[in-house]
């Protein structure tokens, strides 16, 4: 069975909200998780098809932001995903 950790990058915030969500040896990932990676397995995870559903309804308000502005958009995005219920995790398969 495949273990999942967030990318080495991960900035954890420690909201209440994520403390009680597994970001270590997840064997399970959830609805609201993103499985980093190519391929068919990663893009028909349900997590990654919310998530691109997401960012597709950012995207407007992407294209239209300056170019200081995007990153802050971008954060929103990845705000909003880290504040559902479970939380959204960026996961990545472990070797």
């Amino acid at each position: 069975m495949s273990q999942y950790l967030p990318p080495s990058n991960h900035n954890s915030n420690n909201s209440s909200n994520q403390q009680q969500y597994s970001l270590t040896n997840i064997l399970n990932p959830g609805e609201n998780d993103i499985l980093c990676g190519r391929g068919g397995g990663t893009n028909a995870h349900s997590g990654n098809i919310k998530f691109r559903k997401l960012v597709a309804a950012h995207k407007l308000r992407y294209l239209a932001a300056s170019k200081s502005d995007k990153p802050n958009v971008a954060r929103d995005v990845v705000k909003e995903w880290r504040g559902m219920n479970p939380p959204g995790r960026f996961l990545a398969k472990m070797d």
